[in-house]
């Protein structure tokens, strides 16, 4: 989930973008509320009322994150806080000093552990004094992912790799970079206060329902306004890419490919005319209609997925197979770990034959 530019050279180099973006101009001029009229970097946006957008910037193809303000009572509920960066830390210094006028900043709840939503969450809390609200496996996922990683897991993590039949010079590089965190990362705050689905949270008199899904992450929020039919998505479900679905070494035969496929069906039921808020690309209505787009992309990459293993593959062959071999390190490690996914996912189903070796081998049932 990196870039929301679907041109070929693109397209060839960023494999979570094979199903981007809706399919048809038609669609994107009847569905894409505010495509066209979204903030500049910096820019705090009202898009509802009491519900803001402030778009900041991360060092990726894909350049920006959707943050959102919620005002309340009390002052401000903060969605997300954005990459660490100096250019963050400039961009909240003068949206905290606005803030401050209307009320307290009192609550910064991050939707999962990835580092461009968690990422100020520790800066941002030394400047407000907020409770910082996160579900427990995200934040056990981000003590994981941004504290050194000991002998012994740097070792079960080469295996990982050496077991997809990535070649030395790829797990090399795959080894030195960790899990999507790069030198600008900083510690996540100690102290949190757990949220889960189908918990609560009232904010200037009105009640957001918490739905908690895996998939993306292991424990992704959502937050739901029925009221308003106002849903704040994160990386769950976006416009205009599919969001990046991968099998880590702390879990290797896991299935989350099943889990954000079910997510996608209970989204489906919310409102019709429910207003999506996105982490990045354009606000949006259609849901139901784009989580049927992300079904039907993911089901035809399964097919495909079983014809190429009826002869005998490993993942690395799978992963060439469905998003080329001209991938960035970022890329190969998105890449590696969704096309495990879609492994993984066939293996559970029976559709497919693991064999554990030093390299996996996987081999379509007939």
């Amino acid at each position: 989930m990196l870039n929301t530019k679907p041109d070929k050279e693109s397209e060839q180099n960023l494999p979570i973008d094979r199903q981007a973006p809706f399919q048809s101009p038609a669609y994107r001029e009847n569905h894409l509320v505010i495509a066209n009229e979204r903030p500049e970097f910096g820019e705090l946006r009202e898009v509802v009322s009491g519900v803001y957008c402030l778009k900041m910037p991360i060092p990726f193809v894909l350049d920006h994150i959707n943050l959102w303000l919620l005002k309340d009572v009390e002052g401000w509920v903060i969605i997300d806080t954005g990459f660490y960066s100096e250019a963050a830390i400039s961009i909240w210094q003068k949206i905290l000093n606005t803030l401050r006028m209307e009320g307290s900043i009192h609550k910064i709840l991050v939707t999962h552990f990835h580092p461009d939503h968690v990422g100020m969450a520790q800066w941002l809390i030394k400047q407000t004094s907020a409770d910082f609200l996160m579900s427990q496996q995200e934040f056990m996922a981000a003590q994981t992912a941004y504290n050194p990683l000991s002998d012994e897991q740097i070792g079960l993590r080469r295996t990982f790799l050496e077991q997809m039949g990535l070649s030395t010079d790829q797990v090399s590089c795959l080894l030195k970079r960790k899990s999507g965190s790069t030198e600008n990362d900083r510690s996540i705050p100690d102290i949190y206060q757990c949220i889960e689905g189908g918990d609560e949270l009232q904010v200037n008199g009105e009640s957001w329902t918490l739905y908690s899904f895996s998939g993306h992450s292991p424990e992704h929020i959502c937050l739901y306004n029925a009221q308003r039919k106002i849903l704040i998505a994160g990386d769950q479900v976006l416009p205009a890419i599919s969001p990046n679905i991968s099998v880590s070494f702390t879990e290797p035969e896991a299935d989350p490919l099943a889990g954000y496929l079910r997510s996608l069906s209970v989204l489906s039921t919310l409102d019709k005319e429910v207003l999506v808020l996105p982490a990045h690309g354009g606000v949006f209505t259609g849901l139901r209609e784009r989580a049927k787009i992300l079904i039907e992309g993911h089901r035809k990459d399964l097919d495909k997925v079983l014809v190429f293993c009826q002869q005998t593959r490993n993942v690395k062959e799978v992963m060439e197979e469905m998003f080329g071999d001209k991938l960035s390190i970022l890329n190969l490690f998105l890449a590696s770990g969704e096309a495990l996914a879609h492994l993984n996912y066939l293996v559970a189903k029976g559709k497919i034959k693991r064999d554990k070796a030093n390299v996996y081998r996987y081999t379509t049932l007939s």
